[in-house]
């Protein structure tokens, strides 16, 4: 496997509630985030060579899923700067992956989506999308190789003539990615109000919008045109976008507490839930990291309730949640399966 410091024999996850068990560092989260990478073809984690194992050139993931129209199997394999998907054994790319299989994988520091970098939220959005819309996903790809060219042009040679030709296929794509996001954002939106007050249990109003440049973006290459001549770089566009949080209409990045960024992320993270369950029509796995860090009792509550409404989901901590119908007991990326229980 070489994923990290996991060291596992095959394993086999139940229906239920799946109960990842272990000390601080013991691989809780490097075995989440490899069932992530397992069902999605993402890596949360960052850079491919940063997952392998120390002194490793290459590692491997293999997921076998069952879904209500029979099973799927999926074969990630990494190599530094390299990743081979395989969906039953041909070789496919990420958006095709996300036609077959779907995962969320919910973590302590999606705090940062909130407080993070305008790119953090970005990634959120463009990630959802893409599993959700296969056109979305391959006009983001195309508009990223669109752009790269483009800047390459601006920075070597900002008057040849063919920056025009690029410039007008950037703007095409950067118009319909931006349609795409505002359509979005409307079901995403909706289905996080609703949650955050559910989480919460308070009266304020989570509210989310895109904020980027509302003009066609063959205007705002005009009215740029001087200052990315004289910096060498696209100035506009969606690649510039973010994603604007509210409570009550006040930001949530500049006025919200720890406890309510931690609430307005995991109400993201329900609605990237429920975008895809209505996408596959039948709910994504449900990986829960750390299910108790950094929430009272009413947030955790309801992120157990979540995992138990879900008909399989990995719910990792120091301890077991309730009612888990399995257990796995974890200790320097060793796995043993210490119970099965019938679940209450």
């Amino acid at each position: 496997m070489n994923y990290r410091n996991l060291r596992p024999p095959r394993l086999e996850f139940g229906p239920g509630i799946n109960a990842v068990v272990g000390a601080n560092a013991a691989g809780k989260s490097n075995l989440l985030e490899a069932a992530y990478l397992g069902c999605s073809g993402e890596l949360p984690g960052g850079k491919i060579a940063e997952t392998l194992r120390i002194g490793t050139g290459e590692g491997f993931v293999g997921v076998r899923l069952e879904h209500h129209d029979g099973l799927r199997q999926i074969d990630i394999g990494l190599a530094p700067g390299r990743k081979v998907i395989r969906l039953d054994g041909q070789t496919v790319r990420a958006l095709d992956l996300a036609r077959a299989a779907a995962a969320v994988l919910i973590t302590p520091e999606d705090a940062e989506l909130i407080h993070g970098s305008p790119s953090g939220r970005r990634q959120y959005l463009d990630s959802l999308l893409g599993r959700v819309s296969p056109r979305y996903a391959v006009l983001h790809k195309e508009y990223g190789r669109v752009l790269e060219q483009r800047n390459a042009i601006l920075k070597r040679a900002p008057n040849d003539p063919s920056l025009s030709v690029w410039s007008e296929r950037f703007a095409e794509l950067g118009n319909e990615i931006a349609s795409l996001r505002r359509r979005a954002l409307v079901r995403i939106a909706d289905i996080a109000a609703n949650s955050y007050r559910d989480i919460s249990g308070g009266d304020k109003t989570l509210g989310a919008a895109l904020l980027h440049d509302d003009i066609d973006l063959r205007d705002a290459l005009q009215d740029s045109y001087a200052e990315e001549r004289a910096r060498g770089v696209t100035v506009v566009g969606p690649h510039r976008d973010d994603l604007d949080l509210t409570l009550d209409g006040h930001s949530v990045q500049a006025y919200g507490s720890r406890g309510e960024a931690r609430t307005a992320s995991l109400a993201l993270r329900v609605a990237e839930y429920r975008l895809l369950r209505d996408k596959h029509d039948e709910a994504p796995v449900l990986l829960i990291d750390d299910f108790s860090a950094e929430l009272d009792a009413g947030r955790r509550d309801y992120l157990l309730a979540l995992a138990e409404e879900t008909p399989q989901a990995l719910v990792s901590g120091t301890e077991a949640p309730p009612r888990a119908a399995q257990r796995f007991m974890i200790d320097e990326g060793d796995v043993r399966v210490e119970t099965t229980a019938k679940r209450l």
